[in-house]
């Protein structure tokens, strides 16, 4: 059974249905889409939707957190840069741990068992990347780039 804060915000989506409109040259009401809403509001976007092109798979747009929501970004390629920051910052943390709780060791070897960490990091980082990234590539070649899209 869902909780009660699940329960209440589920209630809220219903609570607030309600569509935009606007009114046309001979004063009747049309309906819009948010798409185009966001297009009048956001020219970015407007020339985005209005390129014709097939943008980005989720239909989101770029790192933007909108109202709470998780907005997911499409990966991208593995890069050995990228893979050796991370390496150094997850150096410096491991660095840091095992000075603080290897207790029974010599210093020169907790630093040392850091750096084999942080050496190590490097590649499987990469190698997770590049996994990550071929598995969105194979989702948007074959069309369900999102199958499991929650609401």
């Amino acid at each position: 059974m869902a909780t009660r804060k699940q329960r209440r915000r589920r209630e809220k989506t219903f609570r607030h249905e309600y569509g935009f409109v606007v009114d046309d040259e001979e004063g009747n009401e049309v309906e819009v889409e948010g798409a185009e809403l966001r297009a009048k509001k956001d020219p970015a976007v407007k020339a985005k939707s209005s390129s014709g092109g097939k943008g980005s798979s989720s239909g989101k747009s770029g790192g933007k957190s909108t109202g709470g929501r998780r907005v997911v970004r499409d990966p991208e390629p593995p890069t050995w840069n990228r893979a050796a920051r991370r390496g150094l910052l997850w150096g410096a943390v491991t660095i840091a741990l095992s000075i603080v709780l290897l207790k029974g060791v010599s210093v020169p070897i907790r630093v040392a068992i850091g750096v084999v960490y942080a050496a190590l990091f490097v590649p499987i980082t990469y190698w997770m990347d590049g996994i990550v990234y071929k598995r969105f590539l194979k989702r948007s070649e074959s069309g369900g780039a999102r199958a499991g899209k929650r609401r």
